[in-house]
């Protein structure tokens, strides 16, 4: 079952995520994905994953049977599937609220970004072009800076981050993403309430 997210200044949508490891050529152009030595494809990556080469580091190169070749109406899909195979909705400059971002995202069958790795986000910048900050879908309902995310599930301290760094902690409920002018991923927290 194909899952969607969705960024709404903005909203974004995302469904895998790449390993980061080395890629051979024939594994790339495929749209596969680095295993581990010694594991199957379906024991690295879960039921629907098949064995089609192997990969620079001698694990084996993992296609999904179920890599989407098409997106639903509005959405596009990342033009790096071997970072994301998700479908995105990018809302563009339409400015919104966290809450006002989810709810769009919920009336699309789609839930607010969860970004996993620098490798996705960047696919997910060349993807959209987005230049703006971007809602994700953290935030902290109980106000104890405990974040965990909405929709897509998780909790994550802004301390322990997958990947970027984290701007000053503000004590504000909902999380951003922004990309810096070195080319760096901030995490910031904000005001729900405020527009994007």
């Amino acid at each position: 079952m194909m899952t969607f997210c969705c960024l709404i200044v903005f909203i974004l949508c995302t469904i895998h995520v790449s390993t980061g490891e080395r890629l051979t050529r024939n594994c790339l152009a495929s749209n596969g994905r680095c295993g581990q030595k010694g594991l199957t494809c379906n024991d690295a990556f879960g039921k629907g994953w098949i064995k089609k080469g192997r990969c620079c580091n001698g694990g084996p190169c993992c296609k999904s049977t179920c890599v989407p070749t098409s997106c639903p109406e509005g959405y596009i899909i990342s033009n790096n599937l071997t970072a994301s195979t998700n479908c995105y909705f990018f809302s563009g400059d339409d400015e919104q609220t966290w809450s006002d971002a989810m709810k769009i995202c919920r009336l699309k069958g789609a839930y607010l970004w969860r970004p996993n790795t620098v490798a996705e986000a960047f696919a997910v910048k060349s993807t959209t072009g987005f230049d703006v900050d971007i809602w994700s879908g953290l935030y902290t309902p109980k106000r104890d800076g405990t974040f965990i995310f909405i929709d897509a599930g998780g909790i994550l301290t802004l301390d322990t981050l997958p990947f970027g760094e984290r701007d000053q902690i503000d004590n504000e409920d909902c999380v951003e993403f922004e990309l810096t002018p070195s080319d760096n991923w901030n995490w910031n927290d904000d005001p729900c309430d405020r527009a994007h």
